[in-house]
């Protein structure tokens, strides 16, 4: 087992980092700016990469920094070091390498990151929503608690461990049941997961219920303050804000100014050739898993517009089966993989990884809001 390096501490590199500190796999930060060299960044060395060559010589590097990853990596071929046996690029590392990594060598399934949906109503309309929760009614049942109780025993029955667990929505505290949902999987399972979250629009302020399961669980509130686009809420960021404070919990913050992607939901179709679907779902490469009950989704947003848009059932090869007879190495296979078939029906209606050349406005509101 080699240790690794990871070359850049941008946010790459430190989304990367606590998996492998967990896994007792990195080595430390490489860095060519000498003047960071021989510090450190959140307890982790920062070295040169003359320094990491000369002391490490047998260690693995993922290139991290995506601004300067083809000249890091002339850097490194330069040096003799070979793609996929010395180093790896950050895309295929985080996405396939490294869970191959850790099942081979511990024996552990690792997940990037997974999201139990618990309801899909929202209290505001965004135009262009990427899970289509502008079109579900209000009155629309939530996920159950007990719901939510199995989908989460399913997923952590096959999974070791989770950079990221997300209960979202819609707005999750909309559901009453967010605090005992809260204090189930932390109680359960909290040493399972890295970053265990809420993602909120902000427009409720949880009451204290609610805060104090947020506390005791060390649950990151990720606010989607949208108070630039939508000035009439900024009072309401205010009081959630006040409510957060003395929490001791990471508060993790966008607003209206981060512009949203357009994935074309709705206006996109890309025809049925299989190649065609599957080059998208390639170049896509989402980490965006969803587990509802036993079904553990690809893509959280596949699911969510096939059902609020496009009101069909997501079909079954879009998501994995889970059941006592469900392998960790079949689990694996489609973590890294995917479906068999390559590619999923909501590609033929997405534009995948080009969606970011497609830039909207956040949260901008339908008139009829």
């Amino acid at each position: 087992m080699h240790m690794i390096g990871i070359y850049g501490a941008g946010k790459n590199g430190k989304e990367l980092a606590p998996i492998l500190k967990t896994s007792g796999l990195l080595r430390c930060f490489i860095d060519g700016d000498v003047n960071k060299n021989n510090t450190s960044i959140d307890g982790v060395a920062v070295l040169g990469p003359d320094q990491f060559v000369e002391k490490y010589p047998n260690d693995k590097i993922v290139i991290a920094s995506s601004a300067y990853e083809k000249e890091i990596e002339g850097e490194l071929l330069k040096r003799g070091k070979k793609n996929d046996e010395d180093y790896w690029l950050y895309n295929r590392f985080k996405g396939k390498i490294l869970h191959e990594m850790l099942y081979k060598e511990f024996g552990k399934i690792y997940v990037e990151l997974a999201q139990i949906c618990v309801t899909e109503r929202c209290t505001l309309k965004c135009k262009k929503c990427a899970h289509a929760c502008n079109l579900v009614p209000m009155n629309q049942k939530d996920m159950s608690l007990a719901d939510i109780k199995v989908s989460a025993d399913n997923f952590f029955d096959k999974v070791d461990v989770v950079g990221e667990f997300v209960l979202i929505g819609g707005e999750p505290m909309l559901n009453d049941n967010l605090a005992e949902a809260i204090d189930y999987i932390g109680g359960k399972y909290r040493d399972k997961i890295l970053t265990f979250a809420v993602t909120t629009n902000g427009t409720i302020v949880p009451n204290d219920k609610l805060r104090e399961s947020i506390k005791r669980n060390k649950v990151t509130v990720r606010v989607s303050d949208y108070s630039e686009t939508l000035p009439n809420l900024s009072g309401r960021y205010k009081e959630l804000y006040a409510s957060l404070e003395g929490l001791d919990v990471a508060i993790w913050e966008t607003n209206s100014k981060d512009a949203w992607f357009d994935y074309g939901f709705g206006e996109v179709d890309n025809g049925n050739d299989a190649n065609v679907l599957k080059g998208i779902f390639r170049e896509c490469n989402t980490p965006c898993r969803e587990i509802q009950g036993n079904k553990y989704y690809y893509c959280v947003m596949a699911r969510s517009i096939s059902e609020n848009m496009f009101k069909i059932k997501t079909p079954n090869y879009d998501y994995l089966q889970l059941s006592a007879d469900t392998s960790k190495e079949e689990f694996l296979e489609f973590e890294v993989n995917g479906p068999k078939k390559g590619y999923l029906d909501m590609c033929r209606y997405c534009r995948g990884g080009s969606a970011e050349k497609y830039r909207i406005p956040a949260a901008e509101q339908e008139k009829n809001r």
